[in-house]
């Protein structure tokens, strides 16, 4: 009978059939070798199940079922795994060789902490620009007050301020405990994007110990039109992520947090400014304005605006 994995691998797919053996060779390649890979397919139209079924390693696992949503594919896998340890893959991600390995051996070190993640490099190809996640989301670390053991950072306090300043966790980056879905109900299914940023964001109001560390052991991969991308819907998705984010602070009774989310609830407004400017809706992009201004008065929201009245003149001349 094979051993029981130590971490459970939960990987959600929809017509990603020619990126997902990326994904699925990374973890196939990876240093450590005591994990369940479980997949989960909602519903592909492409030849998905083709690649699925090309797999032959026992470790790997698949289920299928109609097209139901990220958060839906992600809390089914959840009730199929058997490991102590959680961890996330993208279809169009990749782990370094070492990532379970490194976390693992954090895990192990500190066996009070809950949530790990790392730094990871993030290479967006609707932009053709590649930095480093933690770089990018410098601002969001800074709030953190951590302490360092070798190679780990032990947060202390902040995480919520953290988050809510400028989110600089990578969901296929992290590796968690079992143990805290016994307060955590999984991921929500009433959000269209963002459901990993809730989760860590009621992980973190309940109390669970978070720690991280700076080596990279992810690549993460933007595509353009997927989840990642500035359009309308996903800007407007990520509010309804962050109102939800408020209404988990009222439940646990820590209103107070909800003033770390206004620097993300400004920066999406202020997107959206751009993004309804793009689509030539000035009502909107001036509404948008206002509700950026609502969490703090920002020269750049001033600019914007006039850029999106400029997309909208240019859409309008065509």
């Amino acid at each position: 009978m094979p051993e029981t994995p130590l971490v459970s691998i939960i990987l959600p797919t929809f017509n990603r059939a020619h990126l997902l053996p990326r994904a699925v060779n990374s973890v196939l390649h990876q240093s450590y070798a005591n994990w369940e890979l479980l997949i989960w397919n909602d519903g592909s139209t492409d030849n998905t199940e083709a690649v699925l079924n090309s797999y032959t390693d026992i470790r790997i696992h698949y289920f299928a079922d109609i097209n139901k949503g990220y958060a839906h594919s992600l809390n089914q896998l959840i009730l199929q795994t058997r490991g102590k340890y959680l961890a996330f893959l993208d279809d169009d991600d990749e782990w370094m060789p070492s990532k379970l390995e490194k976390q693992i051996s954090i895990l192990h070190r500190h066996p009070d902490v809950d949530l790990s993640f790392a730094d990871y490099r993030n290479i967006d190809f609707s932009k053709k620009i590649e930095n480093l996640g933690f770089l990018q989301n410098a601002a969001g670390l800074k709030k953190l007050k951590c302490e360092k053991s070798e190679d780990v950072h032990i947060i202390k306090e902040g995480i919520l301020e953290g988050i809510g300043t400028d989110n600089f966790i990578a969901t296929d980056s992290m590796i968690f405990h079992r143990r805290i879905l016994d307060k955590l109900s999984g991921f929500n299914t009433h959000l269209v994007n963002a459901q990993d940023f809730e989760f860590w964001w009621r992980a973190g109001l309940a109390g669970y110990r978070f720690a991280y560390t700076d080596e990279i052991l992810l690549i993460r991969n933007k595509y353009p039109g997927g989840l990642s991308t500035s359009s309308v819907r996903t800007l407007t998705g990520t509010l309804h992520t962050l109102d939800a984010c408020a209404e988990a602070s009222r439940l646990a009774d820590r209103e107070e947090t909800i003033q770390f989310l206004r620097p993300t609830y400004r920066n999406l407004w202020q997107n959206l400014i751009t993004a309804y400017g793009l689509k030539g809706d000035l009502p909107l992009a001036f509404k948008a304005f206002t509700k950026a201004n609502h969490y703090g008065l920002q020269l750049g929201s001033f600019s914007t605006l006039l850029g999106a009245f400029y997309a909208t003149v240019k859409r309008k001349e065509k």
